[in-house]
């Protein structure tokens, strides 16, 4: 089976051809078009272009994913799209393109929720992971934990009270003077660090509940330039602007983990899936492999390229849930919940 996947939940327009196959989904083609420069100069993605860079962007990258995949869209069996949540305007850029296709070729239409995308990035290269797993979401827009015990369920178990993990690095980034967009650029300031920076104050809940906070983590970065304004100016070589970079990649990985030895245990896991953008930081790459391995659990991140938005992750898991029947009033919704969803038997 051969399935379309198409993505535009915020700025990266995306298109995969994926084959659904008895030993697990293989990617044919995956086309990624960014947004960086248009939205650098703002410090952030601005939601209006964002939409309209989709609208010049998609037919084009609609027909590379069929060119790198050698088939056409007739020979496609499904189209998977995002449905939300994200930015409505550029939701609705891909979805309005693949309900056209759709309608035109006769090809059965899946809608997709985006964390879903986000779990199934993982199958991609580990279809056989043991459940039920520990499903850590982390991005620049969501930092949130499920219980997974297949490939179509997502269990909120847990969420941050504020922002979100990624925000964090995208905000200290321009802080720091850094550029756009700052998780990749922490990243590797981070990983050149040759000297400890002080640790960060973690956050305290008064319902004593476990529980993620990054708030209090960007006025603490805030503090510290503020007692340290010579940081602003620094740049990635400058050692102390290294160090703070280490300093908050490790924070940020120690935190995301540290609940999630007792939910393991609790929900008697044995895997942990760990995706969305923040995956991709190596810090916490690397203490997500000794914590699974602690643990004696299986680990699944997805490689960096379907840790980011991606239509191959939204093939993936079109290729898993039922076809909508009708989807004439098909509409984007940009604070999509997750529903309740049983795995396609076509």
């Amino acid at each position: 089976m051969y399935v379309l996947g198409l993505e535009s939940s915020c700025d990266d327009c995306s298109a995969s051809v994926l084959e659904e196959t008895a030993g697990g989904p293989i990617v044919r083609s995956l086309v990624r078009k960014g947004q960086d420069n248009v939205h650098a100069p703002y410090g952030g993605v601005v939601p209006e272009l964002a939409a309209r860079e989709h609208l010049v962007q998609i037919r084009a990258v609609i027909e590379e994913a069929l060119r790198q995949a050698n088939l056409s869209i007739t020979q496609m069996d499904r189209i998977a799209v995002t449905q939300g949540p994200g930015l409505v305007g550029s939701l609705l850029c891909t979805l309005s393109a693949a309900k056209a296709l759709a309608w035109q070729h006769r090809i059965p239409l899946v809608p997709v929720h985006h964390i879903l995308g986000h779990l199934n990035a993982a199958r991609i290269a580990h279809p056989d992971l043991p459940m039920p797993a520990l499903t850590l979401i982390v991005s620049g827009g969501h930092t949130h934990l499920y219980l997974s015990r297949h490939w179509t369920d997502l269990q909120l178990i847990q969420k941050t009270r504020d922002d979100a993990a990624g925000e964090a690095f995208d905000k200290t980034a321009r802080m720091l003077n850094l550029g756009y967009p700052g998780g990749p650029i922490v990243d590797q300031c981070g990983q050149k660090a040759t000297r400890l920076a002080p640790p960060f104050t973690a956050p305290k809940f008064s319902d004593g509940r476990a529980s993620w906070s990054f708030s209090g983590l960007k006025t603490g970065v805030r503090q510290r330039l503020l007692d340290q304004p010579a940081l602003t100016e620094g740049g990635v070589d400058d050692p102390n602007v290294q160090a703070l970079c280490h300093r908050l990649q490790t924070t940020i990985a120690e935190w995301l983990l540290a609940p999630l030895a007792e939910y393991a245990h609790h929900y008697q896991v044995k895997s942990l899936i760990v995706s969305g953008g923040v995956a991709c930081n190596s810090e916490l790459r690397k203490q997500s492999q000794a914590f699974a391995t602690e643990l004696g659990l299986a680990l699944a991140i997805p490689e960096p390229r379907y840790c980011t938005d991606n239509g191959a992750m939204i093939a993936s898991a079109g290729a898993l849930l039922p076809i909508l029947e009708d989807f004439t009033s098909l509409n984007a919704d940009p604070d999509l919940r997750l529903p309740q969803l049983q795995a396609s038997t076509s």
